[in-house]
């Protein structure tokens, strides 16, 4: 794009495959495309270089796409940079709102259409050069004053060394030519004026032979939070100081607010005979309230960051505008069309709620644009049938104007801002609510998102409980009569043809196996359904560890026998803690049972030892190992393995091994280098003071790669 500088835009994959697609749906834009192959390598250019937009993979090594988002946003320097999530996962609730807590303000799903990117990356790049537009008029603004200011000093410098009539003809002259500043002179002492220059009148209204006539309107001129603060600074100057310079207002005759930029010094007077404060004063109105408009706009973005509860959103949105943009504010979000709308309002003075309120609901306002802003210039001309009460409540709310703004997001109008102001809006002010209404859609778009994430993950919690509950008891009664006819097969006590009874004790012990995995997996999502609801209950009372590990271990014992692979069991002769018992058992079973699963045939060691104030149970399987990859994600919900692959499951149990644990308040980790075996180690706190047998217990011996001995 000729004349426009381009934008940066971070591309982080650790995929060089798709950087390039990425490079290549981008190309030919105008943009700077940077690429960068991992996390740590796009934290490595923030830290040097800024960018408008990254466009971030969230499967990654080392450090995943939510890590790298946690950490910009803990940036100050990078932390208002949009981060947009590329997956490959597909629109999961769960992961959609981690990319959300972790900063992110869009996802795009694999595979992406150049279209969709490049309609996405359009958005955010216009987003951020609007941006850099506001900040560099204001820098420009300032460089201005800064000049104006320079120059005005040395106008005053040099007024001092001309006393002759010319010189002081010429400084009349220079200062009459003035149109963006106020050149004055006071009394020193009782802050009189005795010049101001013609600019006075064409910049805040009150004529220029005024300023001397009446005594006290330099005073009553200086906006009245600021006016104690001025006259005391400009009664604190002395002879041959460098005077002050101070920012401070100015109230027009009209009423309205005007800031100025002020450098006084006390100087000799023209006839030599006394002193003189003589001042240049800068409106710099457009400087200040661009200013405000950027830290109003990153205040909102925090403030309504801070939370994903929808009516919350709203009360923060509606306290945001007050009273930056106006004295009262009214926000209406529609959540669900068969409700009533979400409101909050707000106002500077709180007796005025009531009102307002009643003002915000009223059918004549209508339900707003449907986009953009709106503005009623006379809130008087909605009055209806029922006049006279909002006639009183919009005399009690002192509404010059009403701006109604749309609030939109992604084409979806979800309700509207509506901003109650004294003084008429101009054209800033409709521009920087229109982008604080873009601002408050965003965020309640992410709230509602958020609550129905939540509600589904929550119906799917109920349909796990509910289902695994009402599977049980068939189950049961199914293995019951499973086993009663296995046992009446064994014992002859049913008659069958002969020469068919190996073959169908046989077929009815493969039944009963089944049966019993099939009430494995129900436990498991019934187990799963109270580990997500928060409803894991433990029954803790004081049990033996070792008496535990052993009753697990004899029940593994004949299966392996039967396999010809050993099974070493080493352990202290007791080890006492505060446990719940059936849930340490639970999760040894799945322990050893993973060991005999994917032990490819190896021996099996089970090993129980006391690790300062906690206990160990760790379990070694001579397999294929884990890769780094896979242990990093195998204690998650749903998550198995390589070596996993083809021996079926859900990828439950250690997810569930890994929540008893921390139940308990104690951890289970992996050490598999790959083709090395895989060790399982379970760690809990004793939970009560052990005896002097258990605290006499010899420590772990070591293995020469340094991980505990568990078995021969």
């Amino acid at each position: 794009m000729d004349g426009v500088e381009p934008v940066k835009i971070l591309l982080v994959d650790d995929r060089p495959a798709n950087l390039l697609a990425l490079e290549s749906a981008l190309s030919g834009a105008g943009y700077e495309l940077v690429k960068a192959g991992s996390g740590a390598e796009a934290l490595r250019f923030l830290l040097r270089d800024e960018c408008a937009l990254i466009l971030l993979d969230v499967n990654m090594p080392e450090m995943d796409g939510y890590e790298t988002a946690r950490l910009v946003r803990q940036n100050p320097r990078t932390r208002n940079i949009p981060v947009v999530f590329i997956t490959a996962y597909g629109a999961d609730e769960r992961r959609v709102l981690s990319g959300y807590e972790a900063g992110a303000v869009d996802y795009l799903f694999k595979p992406v259409t150049p279209e969709l990117l490049r309609s996405k990356v359009a958005a955010f790049v216009a987003l951020h050069r609007a941006q850099r537009q506001i900040l560099a008029q204001a820098e420009q603004l300032r460089a201005h004053e800064r000049r104006e200011h320079a120059l005005a000093l040395a106008q005053l410098e040099l007024q001092s060394l001309r006393r002759q009539e010319a010189a002081q003809k010429r400084y009349r002259t220079l200062v009459e030519g003035i149109t963006h500043a106020l050149v004055w002179v006071i009394d020193p002492d009782t802050l009189v004026c005795r010049f101001v220059s013609p600019s006075a009148e064409a910049i805040l209204g009150h004529p220029a032979d005024r300023w001397t006539a009446d005594p006290g309107l330099f005073a009553a001129a200086l906006h009245p939070a600021d006016r104690d603060q001025v006259l005391a600074s400009l009664r604190a100057i002395t002879a041959g100081s460098h005077g002050t310079t101070l920012q401070h207002r100015f109230v027009r005759a009209d009423g309205s607010e005007a800031w100025f930029e002020t450098a006084a010094r006390l100087l000799p007077g023209e006839d030599g005979a006394g002193l003189e404060l003589r001042g240049f004063s800068v409106e710099v109105t457009e400087v200040v309230e661009g200013r405000a408009a950027l830290e109003l706009l990153a205040r909102a973005t925090a403030e309504l960051s801070g939370s994903l509860d929808c009516r919350d959103t709203v009360a923060r949105a509606a306290a945001v505008a007050v009273p930056s943009l106006g004295e009262g504010c009214a926000v209406e979000v529609v959540v669900d069309p068969r409700a009533p709308p979400v409101r909050a309002v707000a106002h500077v003075r709180p007796e005025a709620r009531e009102a307002l309120e009643r003002v915000a609901r009223h059918p004549s306002l209508g339900r707003g644009p449907e986009r953009g802003t709106e503005v009623i210039q006379d809130p008087a001309g909605l009055l209806d049938a029922d006049g006279e009460g909002l006639a009183r409540d919009l005399d009690a709310l002192a509404a010059a104007e009403i701006v109604q703004v749309a609030l939109t997001a992604h084409d979806q109008r979800l309700g509207t801002m509506r901003l109650f102001t004294s003084r008429p809006a101009r054209a800033r002010d409709l521009e920087l609510a229109a982008e604080l209404g873009r601002r408050v859609a965003q965020a309640v778009e992410n709230a509602l998102l958020y609550h129905r994430a939540k509600e589904a993950v929550e119906l799917r919690e109920r349909f796990l409980s509910i289902a695994s509950h009402e599977l049980r008891t068939p189950l049961a009664a199914l293995l019951l009569q499973a086993r009663v006819l296995n046992q009446l097969l064994d014992t002859g006590r049913i008659p069958v043809p002969p020469g068919s009874r190996e073959e169908l004790q046989r077929r009815v012990r493969g039944a009963v196996k089944q049966v019993e995995r099939l009430g494995g997996l129900v436990n498991s999502l019934f187990d799963l359904a109270r580990i997500r609801s928060g409803r894991l209950a433990l029954e803790r009372a004081p049990c033996d560890l070792v008496e535990i590990a052993r009753d697990v271990a004899g029940r593994f014992e004949d299966v392996l026998a039967l396999q010809g692979r050993a099974f070493t069991v080493e352990t202290p002769e007791a080890l006492r803690g505060v446990w719940d018992r059936g849930r340490v058992d639970q999760v040894i079973t799945n322990l050893l049972s993973n060991a005999v699963k994917h032990g490819a045939s190896g021996p099996v060691a089970l090993r129980v030892s006391r690790r300062g104030a906690a206990v160990e149970v760790a379990v070694k399987d001579a397999g294929r190992g884990i890769s780094e990859a896979d242990r990093a994600r195998i204690f998650e919900l749903f998550e198995q393995g390589e070596r996993s692959a083809g021996t079926g499951g859900l990828g439950l149990g250690l997810y569930i091994t890994r929540s008893i644990a921390e139940a308990h308040g104690g951890r289970v980790s992996v050490e598999a280098p790959e083709g090395g075996g895989a060790v399982f180690r379970l760690e809990l706190p004793v939970g009560v003071e052990e005896s002097e047998r258990e605290a006499a217990s010899p420590p772990a011996r070591e293995l020469d790669d340094g991980r505990a001995l568990v078995g021969g």
